[in-house]
């Protein structure tokens, strides 16, 4: 009876630990938010299959200035459905994702545009022009830059609809939001009167329609040092 009792018990507990793996390796991803259902590279890798996903260790600041590593996974390079994926440097915690307009193509040692198919829960997603994303918004949007020689500028949170950060499961966990814009073109137009703060109701920006270029998605906490 004892070993009956200890045979039911091993085959149950077989049974849950079969059920769990197929759960952890199969979740339900529709948007970039659904990335942050990963534990660890591994679990990624299964899930969209080894050959897909490269993995190398990042330093985002020198480690002689303090800079820590991190594990840095490109899923699907060189598709539309590619995304990267920021780890802890022992790979178990996932720090953000982002999705980008463009990528570098090693082959023709340039970069490339590609339409990227991720979207957020607000369905917003890399290579929209700026006058969609004010639509979401519903208001006017701000642009941080860097000045005239800057390529890129950060889209302000701000008033409107335009979200900076939400809450998902699991954990109830924090996500911040980063759009950044592709401004290359706007800040030629700016060469001479370089401004800080540029705001998409202005007539340049608005005849320009920058495409945003990247959206990045942090854990609250864990963005890597800049």
């Amino acid at each position: 009876m004892r070993q009956l009792l200890l045979g039911m018990l091993l085959t149950f507990a077989v049974s849950v630990c079969a059920a769990q793996e197929k759960n952890m390796q199969k979740p339900d991803i529709k948007n970039l938010e659904d990335y942050f259902q990963f534990n660890d590279v591994r679990q990624l890798s299964i899930f969209f299959g080894i050959e897909n996903v490269f993995t190398e260790n990042v330093f985002y600041q020198k480690p002689e200035d303090g800079g820590k590593p991190y594990l840095v996974s490109q899923v699907n390079f060189g598709t539309p459905k590619a995304i990267l994926v920021i780890w802890s440097g022992d790979g178990k915690v996932l720090c953000g994702v982002q999705a980008s307009a463009f990528y570098y193509d090693y082959k023709i040692k340039k970069m490339n545009l590609i339409p990227n198919n991720w979207k957020t829960k607000q369905g917003i997603h890399a290579g929209l022009k700026l006058t969609n994303l004010v639509k979401v918004n519903w208001f006017p949007l701000s642009i941080k830059t860097n000045g005239a020689k800057a390529n890129y500028g950060i889209v302000l949170p701000g008033f409107g609809r335009l979200k900076d950060q939400i809450k998902v499961p699991p954990a109830n966990q924090k996500l911040i939001y980063e759009y950044t814009l592709d401004l290359k073109n706007v800040n030629e137009q700016f060469a001479k009167s370089p401004k800080a703060i540029l705001r998409s109701n202005n007539k340049i920006v608005k005849k320009l329609n920058p495409m945003l270029e990247m959206i990045s998605i942090y854990r609250d906490g864990f963005k890597p040092e800049n």
